[in-house]
């Protein structure tokens, strides 16, 4: 049937090429090959695992265990790389501070952490795990603990970074808790650097000039240098003057408080940081050739904890509001969590992912931007639940290298609801019928034409309670649907017209809310 199908859709003799495509593949699959794509292997893994390390339930070592036990193929455990937050009194917050401070990887040493992850993946040779940070760029205060009102802004803003394997790159990631992110820095041009930032300058200059005259004042001479007296009682004449002590006192920690001396972009006691704190960490990963994911984009986290500052005992509250509005600040990131969290806002069809995607084929964007499945596993008791959300991978080949290749091109898609276990994408792919060329998930099918032919085939590896529905997109329009029984292998003809220089097509599957997801196709003219 599928022969007959597919020979309707190819009757005119200009789409021959294609013909020729389709039926060595249809051939390939009645041989007996391999279900998956052709040159892919197909990979289940789970995504961000937190350990004892940053206060999860479970070990290294028993996360491993656990993985391996749920036959996942790939493990990527991001624990917090710093849970570390001060509020400091100004204009000297750098040592006139309290600071509260949990389990991170920062506190258990980042190449402790690191080391183990790679010997438990040297350990299991079934399974690839990959040592991954939670990273916490940035956080704010409002609020003042004098009128016991302090509110702590943004510090569960999160993204997952991995595929780093030096651990001095780990431990420098730009944060506000290492101290390294938010200075504004010369590009080449001193003279134009200093003087775009005049006044920040001339006043560090002025803190050093006072703090040298204050030294100089500390200890001076009663009388003067060639007096006659100066000479009779050379020891008599040293006066301590204490003013001056007390300024030296006072522009040293100005400028101990300045270090390093550069002018700040943002701190955490402004509201004017924006996305730019999260864009730092992005340029900086993207510049060690790492891969980061916006993680839990939709989660509100609020809690109220209580503390204690000298003389004062309050509570402070914890809030960050859900921040899928980053998707759209921000570029160059690798993607984001469709799932659980990012389904509502971001990932439905016509959300803030369509319009990054749009964005990217109009070349507003450098980069695509892709969509993982979270699993955000910390204490749960259900161990079944590290199935529960999945990221399947298409990589050339089983190893670290071949899942970051695999995720910097977009060859994966994400499931949730246990769906992962049990249905399987085999094949996305389009084709072009006038030449036979076709693109996979994540890639592009350059110099097409309308029109242009969409494989689907999915397998249900159990016996499904329901049919699952498919749906088809190009760009934000639905265009097909499609029923899974046990399996579903189908084309598609797309004979709309390209009306713009580039589109894409992608699958959800799922009736009431999306279960599955897969990453886009491009096609070109």
């Amino acid at each position: 049937m599928l022969i007959k199908r597919v020979t309707r859709i190819c009757l005119n003799k200009k789409f021959a090429p294609f013909l020729i495509t389709v039926s060595l593949l249809i051939m390939t699959d009645s041989l007996g090959f391999s279900q998956t794509k052709p040159g892919y292997i197909l990979l289940k893994a789970g995504v961000h695992f937190d350990s004892q390390v940053s206060g999860g339930k479970y070990s290294l070592a028993e996360l491993a265990n656990i993985i391996a036990r749920h036959k996942l193929d790939v493990g990527i455990i991001t624990d917090h790389d710093n849970m570390k937050v001060s509020y400091g009194i100004r204009p000297f917050e750098n040592f006139l501070k309290f600071t509260i401070e949990e389990n991170s990887v920062h506190r258990y040493g980042v190449e402790k952490y690191i080391n183990e992850i790679n010997a438990l993946d040297a350990a299991y040779p079934n399974l690839i795990l990959i040592p991954g940070i939670e990273a916490v760029p940035y956080y704010r205060w409002e609020g003042s603990p004098l009128y016991e009102n302090m509110v702590l802004r943004d510090w569960h803003t999160h993204l997952l970074v991995f595929g780093l394997e030096d651990p001095k790159v780990f431990e420098q990631l730009p944060s506000l808790a290492n101290h390294n992110i938010g200075y504004s820095k010369p590009d080449g041009k001193i003279i134009k650097y200093i003087g775009a930032n005049f006044t920040h300058f001339a006043l560090m200059t002025l803190y050093f000039l006072l703090f040298l005259i204050s030294l100089a004042l500390i200890f001076r001479r009663k009388y003067g240098l060639f007096s006659r007296k100066n000479i009779n009682r050379p020891r008599q004449n040293i006066r301590f003057s204490f003013p001056a002590f007390i300024m030296a006192v006072i522009f040293g920690l100005i400028l101990y408080n300045q270090y390093p001396f550069l002018p700040r972009k943002y701190t955490p006691y402004d509201r004017k940081a924006g996305s730019a704190p999260y864009q730092e960490l992005i340029d900086y990963v993207n510049a060690h050739n790492g891969l980061i994911f916006w993680a839990h984009p939709e989660v509100t986290h609020n809690e109220v904890r209580q503390i204690n500052i000298p003389l004062m005992n309050q509570a402070i509250k914890i809030s960050t509001e859900a921040y899928p509005h980053r998707i759209m600040e921000t570029q160059d990131y690798t993607g984001f969590a469709i799932f659980w969290e990012g389904a509502k806002v971001i990932g439905r069809p016509g959300g803030l992912w369509d319009i990054a995607l749009a964005e990217y084929c109009a070349g507003l964007r450098r980069k695509p931007v892709w969509a993982i499945g979270e699993l955000d596993f910390e204490d749960s008791s259900n161990l079944n639940n590290v199935t529960e959300t999945l990221t399947f991978l298409f990589v050339k080949e089983r190893s670290r290298a071949g899942v970051y290749e695999a995720m910097r091109a977009g060859r994966m898609y994400a499931t949730r609801s246990f769906t992962g276990d049990k249905i399987v994408i085999d094949d996305f792919s389009v084709y072009d019928l006038h030449t036979g060329n076709n693109a996979f998930i994540g890639e592009t099918l350059t110099h097409a034409q309308a029109p242009v032919a969409i494989h689907i085939r999915l397998r249900a590896l159990t016996t499904l309670n329901k049919p699952e529905t498919i749906f088809l997109y190009r760009n934000s329009e639905l265009i097909k649907i499609f029923h899974l029984n046990t399996v579903l292998d189908e084309w598609f003809v797309d004979e709309s017209p390209m009306s713009s220089p580039m589109c894409y097509y992608r699958i959800y599957g799922g009736d009431s809310w999306p279960t599955l997801a897969s990453n886009p196709i491009f096609v070109s003219k």
